[in-house]
């Protein structure tokens, strides 16, 4: 059970440091069972949280049933059309849950706040696909920025792509609490 405002429920057993820390051993080469004994956990809780992604990884969902079981929500939606979802999150809350298709150029979204500033496409309920094209573009520097040569050149991305800009930066930006929880469905890759 998760804590809740007051601070009630069960506490994470780890930290998001201790979680880096484990996914940069495993990776150097230690074991699921000396990672376990080291932190006091079964090796069954210490494959969860090696399943969980570093920050800012991609979660890349190759099974249609998982892929479906995360987008069951959407009710009538055939999942398996949208190769991306992103939750529109406000700090830990989130607020909207984006399902994308590009091949359709077809979005569709569900609001999990009454609050239209914190949603991803404010007051609108069925958002165009340059509704959509707005919004990244909004949640990555302006086009005509200064400097966005440099700027692009640092964060690794070869032009001014508002997808490309937001996976390296998960749409924050310095002024809100806003940003964007990627995952995407792969079959077969």
């Amino acid at each position: 059970m998760a804590q809740n405002q007051r601070g009630a429920g069960r506490k994470k057993a780890i930290s998001k440091e201790m979680l880096q820390e484990i996914h940069s051993r495993h990776t150097a080469g230690e074991t699921v069972t000396a990672l376990a004994k080291a932190y006091g956990v079964s090796r069954q809780t210490m494959h969860r949280y090696l399943k969980v992604p570093k920050e800012g990884e991609k979660r890349i969902y190759r099974s249609l049933k998982q892929w479906q079981w995360l987008n069951r929500d959407f009710p009538g939606v055939e999942a398996g059309d949208y190769m991306l979802r992103m939750d529109y999150m406000n700090g830990t809350e989130r607020c909207s849950r984006l399902l994308v298709n590009f091949r359709d150029r077809q979005v569709i979204v569900a609001n999990e706040t009454d609050i239209p500033f914190h949603r991803a496409f404010g007051i609108k309920l069925r958002p165009t696909w340059e509704d959509f094209e707005s919004f990244l573009e909004e949640r990555c520097m302006p086009k005509a920025r200064d400097r966005l040569r440099l700027v692009l050149e640092d964060i690794g991305v070869d032009s001014y792509d508002p997808m490309a800009i937001i996976e390296k930066t998960q749409g924050r930006m310095a002024e809100d609490q806003q940003w964007l929880k990627l995952s995407y469905f792969a079959p077969g890759q």
